[in-house]
Parts: structure tokens; sequence; C-alpha cells
């Protein structure tokens, strides 16, 4: 499975080496002072808190399937991963490989929810034809349809959802999400959902509105800037809201919640760092994104690494 999976990061761009948010850019090792995080990596979407939870530490800015690329790879692994979603667990739940490290058990900090964000006619395209509540099986079986179909005018075109290219954290997270619509009454998607030709079908739908790339900010951006690139977009609320407002978007929840849980993962092993360290990290992180607009992770939703792993593995195999 993990070959499959790391072809499939290496086609979307995700391979090249990571950016320093802090530390590699002044030449400061943070080899000390930290109770042993000498190398933190921190999913893109939590970077700017990580920077500024360990100021004198190496923290460095990888997305989740970088990360994944280079730890099956055998590349000597940070003594923290923090993550917005189980990558760790995805890691393992993928086969790793026989160079893979261990991490053990994560500090959920905070979270965040998937919504979806619209403006102008979309907007009341995706009220009209939604209701009262947006769901994921009404997402998903608006996506690829005329807009006239939907009720809306002609001029709106095809419903295109928009949305990360996986595999971001948000961007797996969503595809996720869609894959819950696939089986029948309220039963958890498996591994043969996501197999399935209803969402191969489903995946086709949405790739017309497929045109974000790079970071889940910077495709925030895109589609606020350029809203007639997608009808809608999804994403994680903590990061849209601050911005949408000023771009005239409003954003809607989306049932059953889906939630980014950000969460610190430290290396397990010889190498583990210290407990008390890695607290006190996970506290100051959740201070930082708590100021951010991220709630607290009690009660949130978290996804399944066994599913995940298997989207993955069948996005490689498209």
């Amino acid at each position: 499975m993990v070959a499959r999976i790391l072809a499939l990061l290496a086609a979307v761009g995700l391979v090249a080496g990571a950016f320093a948010v802090r530390g590699m850019i002044d030449g400061d090792s943070g080899a000390s002072g930290d109770g042993g995080l000498a190398a933190v990596w921190c999913d893109p979407l939590v970077g700017d808190a990580c920077a500024a939870a360990l100021p004198d530490s190496d923290v460095q800015a990888v997305e989740p399937g970088t990360a994944l690329e280079r730890l099956a790879g055998g590349e000597t692994p940070p003594t923290v991963w923090v993550t917005a979603g189980n990558w760790p667990e995805v890691l393992a739940a993928s086969g790793g490989g026989e160079d893979a490290p261990d991490f053990g058990d994560a500090v959920a900090v905070a979270a965040t929810p998937l919504a979806v964000a619209a403006t102008g006619d979309n907007l009341a395209l995706l009220d009209a034809h939604c209701g009262d509540e947006v769901t994921w099986d009404c997402l998903a079986e608006a996506a690829g349809q005329d807009a006239t179909e939907l009720g809306g005018s002609a001029s709106l075109r095809d419903f295109r959802l928009g949305h990360v290219t996986p595999p971001t954290s948000s961007g797996l997270a969503t595809l996720e999400a869609l894959a819950g619509t696939i089986p029948e009454g309220d039963e958890a998607p498996t591994r043969d959902d996501v197999t399935s030709q209803p969402y191969a079908r489903l995946l086709d739908r949405i790739e017309p509105g497929d045109v974000f790339t790079g970071s889940t900010e910077n495709a925030i951006d895109q589609f606020l800037t350029r809203p007639g690139e997608a009808s809608v977009f999804v994403g994680p609320e903590a990061a849209l809201a601050p911005k949408a407002g000023a771009r005239g978007a409003e954003l809607r929840p989306v049932s059953p919640t889906v939630d980014l849980v950000a969460q610190v993962a430290p290396l397990a092993g010889s190498d583990a760092p210290d407990d008390g360290a890695v607290d006190d990290f996970a506290n100051r992180l959740g201070s930082q994104l708590t100021e951010a607009g991220w709630n607290d992770p009690s009660g949130a939703t978290a996804g399944s690494p066994g599913l995940e792993a298997a989207i993955l593995e069948a996005l490689a195999d498209r």
C-alpha cells in the first residue's frame, strides 16, 4: 500500500523539501533548551502557532503528505510531529515502510470543523438546494450538476465543489467526509466503500472543482480572490473565518461535523523527548491555536487512520 501512496504524493508535487519556519532560517539548530524538542515538524495549517510556541527550536512546516513520504523513506524523524489529523497513525496503517519510525500517544490540543464557504449567487444556490442544514450528502449530490438542475441560473454553470488537493490535512479530511455519503443509512464507510464505483464516480464529479493546490491557506486565498474557480469551498473553519468576511463570503457548517484535530505526537523509543517538555509545548500550542480561533478538542470527531490510508491508496490507483 505504502508504495502506491508515495507515488500519489510525488504525482501531486508534495514530496519537495519542507521549509523552515524558525531556527533553520537563521542557522539555529535548536538542539538545546526545550527538553529534547530539537526538531519539530508541523502541519503548515498550524505552522505559525508552532513557531510561536517553540521560538527557540528547529520548527519546520511540513505538509503531512510530504512528511509521510520522508518518514517512509527512512529520513531522520522529528522528535515531535504536529499534525492536523491522525497522520502518525495513517503512516502506521499504510504499512509505513520498514524504516518508518514509531510515534507515541498523541496529545490533542485543539480542533476546528470543516465548513463550506460561498459568495453571492452561489451562496444563494447552496442555501436553496441544501435548505437550513448543509450536509455532506447534499454537497455530494450537488457536485457536478448543472446549476439549473439545483434551482439556480444557467450563468452559474455546474456546481463545482472546491477543496484542497490531498494529501493536505484538510483535503484528506474532506474526502473522508465525502466517503461517508457512500454507505446506506448511518453506517460508517469502510475500505470497500472507498474502492467502490460510487465513490470513484463521486471523485470524478468533484475533480472539476479541484483546482486548488499548495497549502490550505493559499487555496483559501485563491478561492476568495477568484471565486469563479469553484462554486463553494470546503476548508477548516478557523482558517476560513478570518478571511471570508473581508471578501464577502459566508460560512455554513456541514453536518455531520468533521473536525481537524491538531495533535502533538512525540517520537517513541530511545530518542523520545522528555514528557514534561512535550506537555508544556502542547499546552502552549493549544493556547496559540485557541487565540487563532480553534476550539477545545474535547468531543471532537477525529478521522479513521485506516480509512484515510485506504483513501490515499485509492487515489494513487486512479
